[in-house]
């Protein structure tokens, strides 16, 4: 392993090609992925200056927050993990068998999501007084459990997404549904836009904040919302056709196959909850400092400020690490599927390093750039709310690397069949992360707490990203730790020069022409600039450092 890899994560980086394979077997994923990050970005900003990082911000959070936790606990983590190996499988057996499955899974989802979905509206305000957290007035309750009613349905169309996607996935056409995200986007950027225009809600912290939003504009908002995932969902028919694939509701499942993939299915399970029961207890200590923050702190501390630094830091999660495991799930499933582990194993280490090549110095030029990008990002909130939210992110940075690291090896071991190893991973993970949020709940000032959050995720993630490339190694043989660490540790050492060089420019030039958007523009355009030109710089120094010591 040589410099020339963070050479190749500058290239990769700063637009050159990277080394062989690289991200070139996934543009088309990522080309979708990006535009669906746009978008999303798009749509949080105009949310963000429509609702405010406040309490009614933080109402809507709640509302948007929880179909997402109850559809991955109830399916979410079974459909996207397990049943994609069992689709290969299936079809390996024949297009018909292939398709009956796929009958199947469809069928049980809407006839577990449907009722479910059903119950969870009527439950809405015992859920949003769950998420809440404490300081909470009854009328911020009822204006959270309003928005939720109308956000729950997502619910159902989440699964019905989640299995129409993992069968094209299982087909190998994976791109429809890393393009789809983008009509959900649209449509909420739209409604968001119509608010904007036509209604009106107090952004700040003020006690009367809620009864500036009416039942007709909650509407609005939550059914737009809950809008945007039908049409998303909807959307996979057309692709679903293409591959040749007609639903037909199918309960006979006695001998389908079912019931071995429900067994591996309980593990996924127990990995889902326990991811989600760490992120419920962030979100409520998240509002529970937010609300306690609104009568000293100078910047919005809550929950919306915290979802949206986690957003940005997953967009280059998604772009790279699902990218690639979306590509190449594929791949590595058939590999398991013929016995060849190892195989499986040095897929996922290749992963692993293409990923590693370009979110080593991302994580690094996020860490000093944050508050200059989440500035540009949210023009419509007050400058100290988002320079304090960039703040957030840089305490995220290193999770782009960690959490996406993570996901692949977990992949890669559920490819093998694997899903009670990740799951006791992530109990641990779960109850470092619960720890350090308590601990930070419990000793940060309220105004500071949900950094504090951040970097607790990074640290969590840490452990059980240590943990989990030790099992993969001990049931393929790859990765290995000490050489991950290597190709990693090369590509950070080439980034913080760069990085400094970066924060130093992007400093000046605010400095010299003071806090505004333009000049926040000049400032990450100048910053990334000099990051490029400087990480390819040290990259090639040390791979000529390396060509002088191998020189006869």
């Amino acid at each position: 392993m040589t410099a020339r890899r963070a050479d190749s994560a500058g290239s990769a980086a700063c637009g050159v090609r990277p080394d062989e394979g690289g991200l070139r077997q996934v543009s088309w994923l990522a080309a979708g992925t990006a535009l669906s990050r746009a978008t999303g970005f798009v749509r949080t900003s105009v949310w963000a200056a429509a609702l405010g990082l406040y309490t009614v911000g933080s109402a809507f959070s709640i509302a948007n927050t929880v179909p997402t936790v109850l559809y991955t606990l109830l399916a979410g983590g079974a459909v996207s993990a397990v049943f994609v190996p069992q689709l290969v499988r299936a079809l390996n057996r024949g297009e018909a068998e292939g398709a009956a499955y796929a009958d199947r899974l469809l069928t049980v989802i809407i006839v577990v999501l449907g009722p479910a979905t059903i119950g969870a509206v009527f439950a809405a305000p015992v859920l949003a007084g769950l998420y809440a957290g404490k300081g909470w007035s009854r009328a911020e309750l009822d204006l959270a459990a309003a928005f939720l009613a109308w956000c729950l349905p997502q619910v159902f169309f989440y699964g019905v997404f989640g299995v129409l996607s993992q069968v094209l996935q299982a087909r190998g056409r994976p791109g429809p549904m890393m393009w789809a995200p983008i009509a959900n986007n649209v449509i909420a950027i739209a409604v968001g836009v119509v608010f904007l225009v036509y209604g009106s809600a107090e952004t700040g912290p003020q006690p009367d904040a809620v009864a500036s939003i009416s039942t007709t504009e909650i509407a609005l908002l939550g059914g737009g919302a809950s809008l945007g995932v039908v049409v998303q969902a909807l959307i996979l028919v057309p692709a679903l056709r293409t591959v040749g694939y007609r639903f037909r509701p199918r309960l006979d499942l006695r001998g389908s196959g079912l019931g071995r993939s429900a067994r591996l299915a309980v593990w996924t399970l127990v990995f889902v909850a326990a991811n989600q029961v760490a992120y419920s207890v962030t979100v409520v200590i998240a509002n529970t400092a937010g609300k306690a923050a609104e009568g000293s702190a100078q910047w919005a501390a809550g929950l919306p400020t915290y979802t949206n630094a986690y957003m940005i830091m997953l967009v280059s999660h998604a772009l790279v690490a699902v990218s690639l495991a979306n590509a190449r799930t594929r791949s590595m499933s058939d590999a398991s599927v013929r016995g060849r582990a190892a195989e499986a194993g040095v897929a996922v280490g290749r992963s692993l390093r293409d990923a590693g090549r370009v979110l080593v110095p991302v994580a690094a030029a996020t860490a000093v750039m944050a508050p200059t990008v989440t500035r540009l990002l949210f023009p419509g909130n007050p400058v100290p709310d988002t320079l304090y939210m960039g703040l957030v992110l840089a305490c995220f940075a290193p999770s782009i690397v960690i959490y996406s690291a993570q996901f692949l090896v977990v992949r890669g071991l559920y490819v093998l069949e694997d899903t009670r190893r990740p799951a006791l991973v992530q109990l641990l993970i779960t109850g470092l992360q619960i720890l350090l949020a308590v601990l930070a709940g419990s000793v940060l000032p309220p105004e500071w707490v949900v950094a504090g959050l951040a970097a607790s995720f990074a640290l969590a993630y840490l452990a059980g990203l240590v943990l989990s490339v030790r099992l993969l190694h001990r049931a393929t043989g790859e990765p290995g730790l000490r050489g991950l660490a290597v190709s990693y540790g090369q590509n950070l050492i080439a980034a913080l020069p760069a990085a400094g060089a970066a924060w130093i420019i992007s400093r000046l030039v605010v400095e010299q022409w003071g806090p505004g958007l333009i000049a926040g523009a000049v400032a990450l355009l100048s910053g990334a600039i000099v990051f490029c030109a400087g990480y390819k710089t040290v990259s090639q120094v040390f791979e000529n450092a390396v060509h002088g010591e191998n020189a006869p």
